[in-house]
């Protein structure tokens, strides 16, 4: 598996709801791509700063989608008023998350 992590920044004067409606209107999008497998946003409320984890079946397609993701990106936070930080890919060596994961977390 294969994971690309964007780190976005907002105003920390943001609630953290701006985070997960912009998650929400992220998923149906990449849902429709082939070989996506999960979605985490983790938010730090005191600076502003969320992790986008998206979760890809290989290298291979998340490079071959990588245009179309980056514009859909930039869209998302040109929307809700927030700045990518920085993009770095990786590969997912090691994950037990439980039970994890439930339908969203409140």
């Amino acid at each position: 598996m294969y994971v690309t992590v964007t780190t976005t920044r907002g105003s920390p004067d943001q609630p953290l709801d701006v985070a997960t409606i912009a998650g929400e209107e992220m998923l149906p999008w990449l849902r429709e791509i082939d070989g996506f497998e999960g979605l985490l946003m983790l938010s730090e409320e005191s600076d502003g700063t969320t992790l986008v984890l998206t979760f890809w079946s290989d290298r291979r397609v998340a490079h071959e989608h990588r245009v179309a993701r980056e514009r859909f990106r930039d869209g998302i936070t040109a929307a809700v008023g927030v700045r990518v930080l920085d993009v770095a890919d990786y590969e997912l060596t090691f994950a037990d998350l439980g039970s994890w994961p439930p339908a969203t977390v409140t």
